[in-house]
């Protein structure tokens, strides 16, 4: 499998976590600490941004 698209799938699995964990504390936990979704949210970000550079470079290559 292309490395671009591994990295989609990673992003897309983070997003969902990004949510369950934003969730969980929103619901149990409002205002209180560190919202840990914050650092899934910016790995999400990152995947689906280098694959993004990654596809793009390999689609203006040809």
């Amino acid at each position: 499998m292309e490395l671009h698209k591994k990295l989609t799938y990673i992003g897309a699995a983070l997003l969902v976590l990004t949510f369950v964990i934003n969730h969980y504390h929103e619901t149990d936990h409002p205002g209180v600490g560190f919202n840990y979704a914050y650092v899934t949210g910016i790995a999400m970000l990152a995947a689906f941004g280098i694959s993004f550079i990654i596809f793009t470079k390999e689609k203006l290559d040809m």
